[in-house]
C-alpha cells in the first residue's frame, strides 16, 4: 500500500476526469493501469482506493478481442448485462443487482444516457473510441448525485501520445459482421492530439422468438478526437469529443412490420486545470451529451426522444498535509428533452455542492464525503459516504464502508401525458438507498485478490400502480428491495499465464414479496487466461451464470418463469507478423450454447472472427 506522500506530485497534476492523467502517468513511475479517478474524483492507485474498483485498459480491450462493451464487461465482478437479442439490441445493466437506471455512466466525466427512462445505452458505445474503463462498485451519490446507487462506470476516450502513431484494424466474422477502425495520435511533450474513426456493421440474428423470423441488423459509425496542451505555468487544457450514429432493426408487436431505430450518441467536453498555489488544484469543466433516438415502423415515424444534457463543475483539491486531501466543488446539470410526445415538462436543472476528505493515519485510512443536490423537479436531497481501511500487513487491508444514494425519477415517470390509461406522476420522490459493506484486499508481487460483502437497502422504489376506481395506471413510490452479495476476484501470473477470475454471489429480493428481482443471475463466474509465446498469443474466457427469473408476456396474465443457467467458452489467438502487422482470431460461444437472459429473446450462437491490425511497435 502507498501513502499519499508518494503520489503528491501525481495528484497535483492528474486532476480527475481529464487527459492530464494520461500525460502525467506517461512521465511517472506509476502505471496507468494502477490509477483510477472515479472512486474519489482524485487520482488514486487501486491499492490505495477504499472502494472496490476494476479497470480495463486499451491493451486489455485489444487482447480480449471483444466487439462491444457488453462482451467486455459481462461476468465481471458485480456486473450482469442481459441483452434482448444480438449486437445493438436493448441491454440491461445490473451492477450489484441494482436496476438499469440506478448506475451512473460517465464519458470523460460527462453524464450520458437518455432521460425518458434513464437507462444508458452501453450497447451503442463503440469500443474503438475507448482508452480505458473504470468500474466503481457501491454508491457514489455523495460525489456524483443522482443515479449512482449501484455504482459508477466511467469511460475514457482515447488520448494523444508523443510522436506520430497510426493504427488500424479490419475484422470480419459471422453474420456478415464487419468491424473497421483507424486511429492517429501524436504530438509533443506539451501538445497532443488524437483522431479516430470506426465502422461496425452486422446482419445480426433474429432477436425475438415469437413469430418474427428475420435478422435484426445493427450499424454504428463513430468519430472521436482529443486535444491537450500544457502551458508554461503548469495550466492544462483538454478538449474531447465522441460521436456515434447508426441504426438498429428490432422486432415489435406486429410480426409483419419492419421496426428501426436511428440513433446518435455524442459527448463534448472541455477542461482547464491550474494551481493557484502549491497545495491547491482547481479544475473547471463544461460538457454536453446527446442521446437521440428516432423510431420508425415500415419507414414511417413512430417516436422521437432526443436528450441533451449540459454539465459544468468547479472542483478544488486542497492538500492539508502529505496524507490529507480535501476535495470540494460545485456541480450544475441541465436536462432537456425533445419529443413528439407532449410531456408536461421538458427541462429541469440540478445544482449541487459536494465535499470529501481523505486521510491516512498510520495503518488507518479514512474517506468521508457529503453532497447536497437541489433539483427543481423533486427538491433537495443529501447523501453521504464514509469508508475506513486498516492495513493488517504491508500487503493486506480490510475496509468497512457505509454510503447512501438516490435515483431521480425519470421524465416518463414524472411527466408522461395521459395515454392508453397511463399517466406520469409529478409528485414522485427519488428512490433512496443505504449500503453497508466489508472488504478484504491483498496486493502482492504475484498478483492481487479481494473479497467484498455488501447489503444495499433501497426504498421508495417506483412501480406502476393500477387504481381500480379511476382505471388509471400511474407510477408510485411503493416498493422496497434488499440486495445482499459477495464478490471475490483474483489476478495472478502462473507459469507465464496471465490469470484472472471473479465470482459474484447475489441475493436480490423484493422486501414486500420476498421474490427474487427479475433478470438477475444469483451466481456469476468469469475466468480469463492468456499467454504469450514469443510473437504468438493465446487466450480463453469462461463465463457461467446461474438461473434467473423473468416474466413471460406471451401469456395473459404474464407468468414468472425461470431461465436456465449457462456456461460459455471463448477462444482467442494472435500472431505478430512483423513490427507493423498483427493477425488475430476468435471463436465466441465455442460450444454453440443456446440460452436466454431475457425471456423470448435469442442470444448469439457460435461466432468466428478474423482480423488484421496495423499496429507498429
Amino acid at each position: 500500500m502507498h501513502s499519499l506522500l508518494e503520489r503528491k506530485t501525481l495528484l497535483s497534476i492528474a486532476i480527475s476526469f481529464s487527459l492530464t492523467i494520461s500525460t502525467a502517468l506517461a512521465e511517472s513511475t506509476q502505471k496507468l493501469s494502477d490509477i483510477n479517478v472515479t472512486a474519489t474524483r482524485t487520482a488514486r492507485t487501486v491499492d490505495d482506493t477504499l472502494a472496490p474498483v476494476e479497470i480495463f485498459t486499451r491493451q486489455q480491450i485489444e487482447r480480449s478481442q471483444a466487439k462491444d462493451l457488453i462482451g467486455l464487461l459481462t461476468g465481471r465482478a458485480g456486473l450482469d448485462l442481459p441483452i434482448a437479442g444480438g449486437y445493438g439490441q436493448t441491454t440491461n445493466l445490473y451492477l450489484r443487482g441494482t436496476g438499469s437506471n440506478q448506475t451512473l455512466v460517465l464519458i470523460d466525466g460527462v453524464r450520458v444516457g437518455e432521460i425518458v427512462t434513464s437507462i444508458p445505452a452501453l450497447q451503442k458505445l463503440p469500443l474503438a473510441q475507448i482508452d480505458r474503463i473504470e468500474v466503481v462498485r457501491g454508491p457514489r451519490s455523495s460525489l456524483y448525485g443522482a443515479d449512482a446507487i449501484g455504482g459508477v462506470i466511467q469511460i475514457f476516450t482515447r488520448q494523444g501520445e508523443p510522436g506520430i502513431n497510426p493504427s488500424a484494424v479490419a475484422a470480419f466474422g459471422t453474420n456478415n459482421t464487419i468491424d473497421l477502425s483507424a486511429n492517429l495520435s501524436g504530438g509533443s511533450k506539451r501538445t497532443r492530439f488524437n483522431l479516430n474513426a470506426s465502422h461496425f456493421k452486422t446482419d445480426g440474428i433474429n432477436a425475438i422468438k415469437l413469430n418474427n423470423p428475420d435478422s435484426d441488423g445493427y450499424r454504428n459509425d463513430s468519430l472521436g478526437g482529443s486535444f491537450s496542451h500544457a502551458f508554461d505555468g503548469g495550466q492544462k487544457l483538454n478538449l474531447q469529443f465522441m460521436h456515434a450514429q447508426g441504426e438498429t432493426t428490432y422486432d415489435g408487436f406486429d410480426p409483419t412490420a419492419d421496426y428501426r431505430e436511428d440513433f446518435v450518441q455524442q459527448t463534448l467536453n472541455g477542461k482547464f486545470t491550474f494551481m493557484p498555489m502549491e497545495a491547491w488544484d482547481i479544475t473547471l469543466s463544461a460538457g454536453e451529451s446527446r442521446d437521440e433516438s428516432d423510431n420508425y415502423t415500415n419507414d414511417l415515424p413512430a417516436g422521437e426522444f432526443n436528450t441533451r444534457r449540459l454539465q459544468a463543475f468547479w472542483q478544488n483539491d486542497i492538500y492539508l498535509a502529505d496524507d490529507q486531501i480535501i476535495t470540494a466543488g460545485l456541480d450544475y446539470l441541465r436536462d432537456e428533452l425533445e419529443s413528439r410526445v407532449q410531456f408536461a415538462e421538458t427541462r429541469r436543472d440540478n445544482k449541487a455542492a459536494f465535499a470529501q476528505y481523505q486521510g491516512v493515519f498510520g495503518a488507518f485510512s479514512l474517506t468521508a464525503g457529503a453532497r447536497r443536490d437541489d433539483n427543481e423537479a423533486f427538491g433537495s436531497h443529501t447523501t453521504g459516504n464514509v469508508a475506513v481501511g486498516y492495513e493488517l500487513t504491508d500487503s493486506i487491508r480490510t475496509t468497512a464502508a457505509f454510503g447512501t444514494g438516490f435515483k431521480a425519477p425519470d421524465f416518463s415517470q414524472l411527466y408522461w401525458p395521459f395515454s392508453f390509461g397511463f399517466q406520469g406522476n409529478p409528485d414522485l420522490k427519488p428512490e433512496e438507498s443505504k449500503n453497508i459493506e466489508l472488504g478484504l484486499k491483498g496486493s502482492h508481487g504475484w498478483g492481487g485478490w479481494s473479497f467484498n460483502l455488501f447489503q444495499n437497502d433501497i426504498e421508495n422504489l417506483i412501480q406502476n400502480v393500477f387504481d381500480p376506481v379511476t382505471f388509471l395506471l400511474q407510477p408510485e413510490n411503493v416498493a422496497q428491495a434488499r440486495i445482499r452479495g459477495l464478490e471475490t476476484s483474483l489476478d495472478t501470473r502462473l507459469a507465464d499465464w496471465d490469470l484472472s477470475g471473479s465470482l459474484t454471489l447475489l441475493d436480490p429480493r423484493d422486501r414486500d414479496t420476498d421474490e427474487v428481482l427479475l433478470r438477475r443471475a444469483r451466481k456469476t463466474l468469469r475466468l480469463d487466461a492468456d499467454r504469450q509465446f514469443g510473437a504468438s498469443g493465446v487466450g480463453m474466457s469462461l463465463i457461467a451464470q446461474d438461473s434467473r427469473s423473468d416474466q413471460d408476456f406471451s401469456t395473459w396474465p404474464a407468468q414468472t418463469v425461470d431461465l436456465a443457467g449457462y456456461a460459455l467458452v471463448d477462444l482467442r489467438a494472435s500472431h505478430r507478423l512483423s513490427k507493423e502487422w498483427i493477425v488475430r482470431g476468435q471463436i465466441k460461444n465455442l460450444l454453440d450454447k443456446e440460452y436466454e437472459t431475457v425471456k423470448t429473446y435469442n442470444s448469439l450462437g457460435r461466432e468466428v472472427f478474423l482480423s488484421i491490425a496495423y499496429a507498429p511497435k
